[in-house]
């Protein structure tokens, strides 16, 4: 029994105080209760809501390597949404076999499946304090077929995806998810992603989008997730909405009445957001396009071939966009020292240029650098984030701090989004507690199909049990690896996670599929 608690329920109603009853993983029964239970959580003076449901999370190999989940457990997350931006890790056949047993090596991991059944039975022996949904990514599934060749799938080519697709799709997994600025996903045609949204339509899945452009072609991007939409008639979720560059602050508003009139017309389009003003990717992210086809060896040989002109590329790119000091080295292997410094920083330390220091650390580290990048307005995060069907993620891995998941920086969404938006936007009355609590719960859980994401009789009790007052991220860029604090307690299928603000060694998470 949940105690006299503030209920805010998932609904965006307005607040209410009430007992909850929980038996076993459900939710029983609401209202004011005398008779006694087993066990008692008081929450009196605290708000009980659904558990967040991170709908944009890159999770599906943190979780092997430790299912306590952390950085997401002490946010109030109950649920993520894995294999975003194209990127999967089932499932596996060809080359993607010795690259998937690559990424596992870096944490002493066995590679232990190749179907996406048999990736869910592993993280069913494995356990987790979260329940994960799995989504196939794009890049995978290319990658496996077509290889890293800059041109469209033949007909047969898209025909094995299409099959590859639909296996992991009874198996269990929930959708396709693409990431269009990376190779090789950025090679397919918009015809190559209606086919196998196509596929995704058949299972009642989703396709959540990477769109093809974030600054210049934002606009034109948003238009094709829409057709895609529609020709395919598919839900389409758009993943981190936002416009890079101060020359496309702006266009949200834009962007936000294209998703509107396609909701009108009874599309299922809806975004999320994290909200921070900086993004986080791969150095290379930063390169021209004419740059990347092939394995990551041609790309580094048309690097070393190009350098002055790459060099020229990217001082005029920073000139119109934003300048080296708003870019902060997140993780490079080989140059730890680097890491947390902006691209200023580690130019005056070295005598050079930024550019020649970018360009560097992309041959050295073999293209692996990731980057943190100051490149979003206030003004347009504030108009996704009032948008009706806009839903919260953390676009990140779970992370453990004191453990070999927190050996590299970080952006700190990874740690402190969802306190992020009460402590921040809540509190300043931009949006009520109720709307932004159903952005965390009810909308993903709708979107994805799940009896979770309410405080209602029959739905799984996940529940987050926390305090108004002192909710807030501690994580900042300089020091990411902090959780957040004001979550008191947190409910997982019946079975406590988090109990007087302090992590538990529960695993209860449960393994969702879409069967």
């Amino acid at each position: 029994m949940i105690k006299d608690g503030v209920v805010v329920d998932g609904t965006g109603q307005p607040r209410y105080q009430a007992d909850i009853a929980i038996k076993q993983d459900k939710i029983v029964d609401i209202g004011k209760f005398d008779d006694t239970a087993a066990k008692y959580i008081d929450a009196e003076n605290l708000i009980v809501a659904p558990g967040f449901i991170d709908i944009h999370s890159h999770g599906e190999l943190s979780i092997l390597v430790n299912p306590s989940a952390s950085s997401k457990i002490y946010q109030g997350i109950t649920t993520e949404v894995t294999g975003n931006c194209g990127s999967s890790i089932t499932p596996l056949s060809g080359r993607m076999v010795t690259k998937v047993k690559e990424r596992l090596a870096d944490y002493q991991l066995p590679l232990k499946w190749k179907t996406t059944q048999d990736y869910f039975e592993i993280l069913r022996q494995n356990k987790s304090a979260i329940n994960l949904v799995t989504l196939i990514g794009h890049g995978l599934l290319r990658q496996t077929v077509v290889g890293y060749q800059k041109r469209e799938a033949t007909d047969i080519e898209l025909e094995r995806m299409k099959v590859m697709l639909a296996q992991a799709l009874e198996e269990g997994a929930y959708g396709l998810s693409t990431g269009l600025i990376y190779p090789p996903s950025s090679y397919a045609s918009t015809e190559e992603l209606i086919a196998l949204a196509k596929v995704v339509a058949n299972y009642d899945g989703i396709y959540t989008t990477h769109l093809r452009s974030e600054g210049d072609q934002l606009v034109a991007a948003v238009e094709e997730a829409i057709i895609i939409a529609q020709q395919a008639n598919v839900k389409v979720q758009i993943s981190h909405h936002k416009a890079i560059g101060q020359q496309n602050w702006g266009k949200v508003n834009q962007t936000l009445q294209l998703i509107t009139q396609a909701r009108e017309r009874g599309l299922d389009v809806s975004c999320d957001f994290y909200p921070y003003l900086a993004t986080s990717t791969g150095l290379s992210a930063l390169l021209p396009e004419w740059v990347f086809g092939g394995q990551k060896e041609e790309v580094i040989a048309r690097i070393k071939e190009n350098q002055q002109q790459i060099l020229n590329y990217l001082n005029q790119e920073r000139s119109r966009q934003d300048g080296w000091e708003q870019i902060i080295i997140a993780e490079a292997k080989k140059h730890k020292d680097y890491e947390g410094l902006n691209m200023d920083e580690v130019a005056k330390k070295l005598n050079q240029q930024p550019a020649e220091v970018a360009i560097e650390l992309l041959i050295t580290e073999n293209l692996s650098t990731s980057m943190i990048k100051f490149s979003v307005s206030e003004a347009d995060l504030r108009q996704v984030l009032q948008a009706d069907f806009s839903m919260v993620g953390t676009d990140a891995i779970s992370r453990v701090k004191d453990t070999i998941l927190a050996n590299s920086h970080c952006h700190p969404r990874t740690y402190g989004s969802f306190p992020r938006v009460i402590d921040r936007y809540v509190s300043s009355a931009l949006i009520s507690l109720e709307r932004a609590i159903k952005k965390m719960t009810y909308l993903p859980a709708k979107k994805l199909g799940l009896q979770r994401g309410l405080i209602k009789p029959d739905y799984f009790a996940d529940l987050v049990v926390f305090d108004l007052k002192r909710i807030k991220d501690c994580a900042t860029y300089s020091d990411p690896h902090r959780y957040a604090v004001g979550v008191e307690h947190l409910v997982v299928n019946g079975s406590l996670v988090l109990k007087g603000g302090k992590q538990l060694s529960n695993l209860p998470g449960y393994v969702l599929t879409n069967n």
